[in-house]
């Protein structure tokens, strides 16, 4: 970064920090008067929307507080919109969801089916921008003034997202909710925050996005913060790093893109205008990694290297970890960002390392359905909801939603867990969606069951896993679960029926309904399947290249519910032993 740039980076991080500060002000401040909050956001959004379609329907402007709200307006899913969507996108019908302005239509990640389009009014969007955009920036300074008493350093983002968006028939862009957070403005500011150039993060076509983002991080030296939507992305670029650096140096030191790399022509004439031989950056990262890839690599080639920034909480923990324990040590703050969907951004991480949100009062109106009732049962299509002052530590919830772009009590299909309050608001923790509970025999067994069974088979086993997933095998007598893990070394075949055996008992004190239909034979014991490594990264690689995915929605799939996902996953084990 020259002298120039560097200023420049200065004071837009100066401006982005005061914007941070003011949002995590106002944070703080609503979740005092929380539950007032909450409910005013209902009022206001009840007056501003009763005279649209949906508003009409169901009698918004007799509605006089949250208790008629809930008896007036029934639970809805997507299915609910969709007809409203699609005349909003095909016809470019105003004014049957909200009387809002409509400015993007945000795209699922398309791990449940087709992706879905979900309006995105301009208020909604601010919401997006305020918190999830914004606060992790004061968060980080926060800690730095409360630990090290200095300002975090000042430097540029590696950041590991793109923003391709393309419009709908009604002229309206649709795409990742990230890319609709970026304002002409923050565009133009890209050059002097981020490392990668802005016509690679917007680039629509097929592009080699990890050498990409590789190839220009390495070659700036004032790398403060790595970025992504989901920590998997950072550690498949930090093992890309120390697969390749010896190509990656040497386009550094020419200043070059290497001719094997794929990218549409266009981008590739725009970037070598730009880009010039910086010898003295080679030899400087070339001595770093001839010294081996341990003792904290990624500080040795980034000095200022202050924190990472990804979701990374709950199911994501052991890329963390592993990113800590190879690559950064365990000194530098890691962020676990928000707790956010294209629906809506709910809760924000209140400090760094915290596995938990705090909800946001002003984002959306909260319903809660317990899961430890009726109102649990599947079947129920209009249980009891409970506000947020009706919450209980230590207990499991349905997230319903009112957000401000047009969805009323909405079922996110996402069950989270209260773990204490800040101030008025709850601190959460997210469990499972309830479209991946699974059954053969009439127990409930959730991703979480696996994640807590998991754990515990590493602790007791040894053997560290980098990532797993799951299906029902119902094609044997009786049926069982097939449980796929990626271990981060080979496990040797002797330590195979050991491995077996200890999965089985974690499993069955994960769940005690899923060990009473084993140990009664209406289940078999489960099949351990050990994956080769890397699985999870080509697929994500796949999803991308094959489905369009930007880094900022590659989920990983734990439950495989299609034969395609149990194809392919299943098929990463032929080469590795496996146990019936």
């Amino acid at each position: 970064m020259d002298n120039n740039s560097r200023v420049m980076n200065e004071k837009v991080l100066s401006a982005m920090k005061k914007q941070s500060y003011e949002a995590l002000h106002a944070l703080d401040e609503s979740t005092v008067n929380a539950i007032s909050v909450n409910r005013e956001l209902l009022s206001t959004l009840l007056y501003d929307n009763s005279d649209t379609e949906y508003g009409r329907k169901y009698h918004f402007s007799a509605i006089k507080d949250a208790d008629d709200y809930r008896k007036m307006v029934p639970l809805t899913t997507y299915e609910d919109y969709e007809t409203f969507i699609n005349r909003m996108t095909e016809n470019g019908e105003k004014n049957l969801l909200t009387a809002y302005p409509v400015v993007y239509y945000a795209s699922t990640s398309g791990t449940s089916g087709s992706p879905k389009k979900i309006p995105v009014t301009d208020r909604g969007l601010d919401v997006f921008r305020k918190y999830a955009s914004s606060v992790m920036l004061a968060v980080i300074s926060e800690f730095y003034k409360n630990t090290k008493y200095q300002d975090a350093p000042a430097g540029l983002r590696m950041m590991m997202v793109s923003f391709s968006r393309n419009p709908l028939p009604n002229g309206v862009d649709f795409g990742s909710i990230s890319a609709a957070c970026m304002t002409e403005r923050s565009i133009e500011l890209l050059p002097y925050i981020a490392s990668t150039p802005r016509e690679v993060m917007f680039c629509r076509d097929n592009a080699d996005l990890k050498y990409l983002h590789a190839r220009y991080g390495l070659a700036q030296k004032d790398i403060v913060y790595l970025s992504g939507a989901y920590i998997p992305a950072l550690l498949d670029m930090a093992n890309y790093i120390r697969e390749h650096w010896e190509m990656l140096v040497t386009d550094i030191r020419e200043g070059k893109i290497d001719q094997t790399i794929q990218m549409p022509d266009t981008l590739r004439e725009t970037l070598e205008t730009s880009l010039k031989p910086d010898p003295d950056r080679a030899d400087e990262l070339e001595r770093e990694f001839k010294k081996g890839f341990g003792d904290n690599i990624l500080r040795r080639i980034w000095p200022k290297l202050s924190a990472v920034s990804a979701i990374w909480a709950g199911n994501f923990h052991s890329y963390a970890r592993k990113i800590q324990d190879a690559f950064t040590g365990r000194a530098i703050p890691f962020y676990t960002m928000s707790y956010a969907s294209s629906e809506g951004i709910f809760g924000v991480a209140r400090h760094p390392f915290d596995q938990c949100y705090c909800m946001i009062p002003g984002s959306c109106f909260f319903e809660f359905i317990p899961m430890d009732g009726k109102a649990a049962d599947t079947e129920d299509q209009n249980p009891k909801t409970l506000l947020l002052d009706e919450l209980e530590d230590g207990k499991e919830y349905e997230l319903v939603v009112t957000n401000q772009s047009g969805f009323y009590r909405y079922r996110m299909g996402d069950v989270i867990k209260v773990i204490g309050f800040y101030n008025e608001t709850p601190m959460i923790v997210f469990k499972y969606r309830k479209k991946n509970i699974v059954s053969i025999a009439g127990e409930k067994f959730t991703e979480d069951h696996l994640l807590s069974a998991v754990r515990e088979f590493e602790r007791r086993s040894g053997v560290n896993i980098i990532d797993f997933c799951m299906y029902p095998d119902r094609d044997v007598i009786p049926g069982r679960y097939v449980i796929l893990l990626e271990p981060e070394e080979v496990v040797p075949q002797e330590r195979i029926s050991e491995c077996q055996d200890i999965l089985s008992e974690e499993l069955a004190r994960a769940s005690t309904s899923y060990a009473h239909y084993v140990i009664g034979g209406n289940m078999g014991k489960p099949k351990i399947m050990f994956l080769q490594q890397q699985v999870f990264a080509l697929h994500r690689e796949l999803k991308m290249y094959k489905m369009g995915l930007s880094e900022n929605q590659l989920k990983t799939p734990r439950v495989l519910t299609t034969p395609e996902l149990i194809a392919f996953f299943s098929s990463q084990a032929e080469q590795y032993p496996s146990v019936d």
